[in-house]
């Protein structure tokens, strides 16, 4: 009976101890951006990411299959900024890391450099990283404003890590006596900005240098009455990390 007893035990054990295993936590929301196993006593492993994935704000470890003792944990943002979240050294098999908040607004990730090592006893361990996206992909093909009333004069893409732009509008679309600039599909930094009228001298509105996707600047009224555009020239460029901005000119 003693024999009966224990085996039954025993099954219960192995069975529990499988059930806990195969418990997992919520990725509900997360994207899994690379997993590496630890191949030895100590180990270096790095995760490309890049740009292709979008932008997150947080990041979190799950740690599989043994312990885990993290030794040094670095992100490489897409500025080439390089960021060391303080993040326990000691992860039980299962665990998870808290939730890492990037610095600043959502970024993307270039790389991940892990330096870890499997604790003696065990089998060997495996790390996947997950970030979280604040918002779904396809988030610029969503932005729009109320364009009602305005008139689009021209739009154009940022080629390169500096480019200029002319966008030429003449007197057949009328007079205007005001702008905006709606900034799509990336992050843009303005270098200058210069508007030719029909007459008088080129006029540089002051506008603010940096502008995130999905932005808009502030309603540029021109000086004096309703003017003629002849052409309006652009000095701007992409940020690090980011895509290939649009900008589209509207007038009213």
């Amino acid at each position: 009976m003693k024999l009966i007893i224990l085996s039954v035990a025993l099954v219960t054990l192995v069975v529990g101890a499988g059930a806990a295993r195969a418990e997992r936590w919520d990725s509900k929301g997360w994207v899994k951006l690379g997993e590496r196993e630890v191949n030895g006593r100590v180990d270096h492993d790095r995760i490309e990411v890049g740009r292709y994935e979008g932008k997150f704000s947080k990041l979190t470890l799950y740690v599989e299959n043994s312990d885990l003792e993290l030794l040094d944990f670095e992100i490489t943002l897409g500025n080439n900024e390089r960021f060391h979240p303080e993040v326990r050294h000691f992860f039980k098999e299962g665990a998870r890391t808290r939730v890492i908040d990037l610095p600043g607004d959502d970024r993307t990730i270039k790389a991940i450099n892990l330096k870890y090592r499997n604790l003696p006893g065990g089998g060997r361990a495996r790390v996947e990283v997950w970030g979280w996206k604040a918002e779904p992909a396809g988030r610029p093909a969503a932005f729009s404003w109320d364009s009602n009333g305005w008139t689009m004069l021209g739009e154009r893409q940022v080629n390169g890590r500096v480019d200029h732009d002319r966008i030429e509008v003449g007197r057949r679309e009328g007079r205007f006596s005001k702008l905006t600039l709606v900034v799509l599909d990336s992050d843009l930094e303005l270098l200058d900005f210069e508007i030719k009228f029909a007459k008088g001298a080129p006029w540089h509105p002051d506008v603010k240098h940096f502008f995130k996707e999905g932005q808009r600047t502030r309603l540029i009224d021109f000086p004096g009455d309703e003017r003629v555009i002849k052409f309006i020239d652009f000095k701007y460029r992409n940020l690090p990390g980011g895509g290939r901005a649009k900008v589209q000119v509207w007038a009213r």
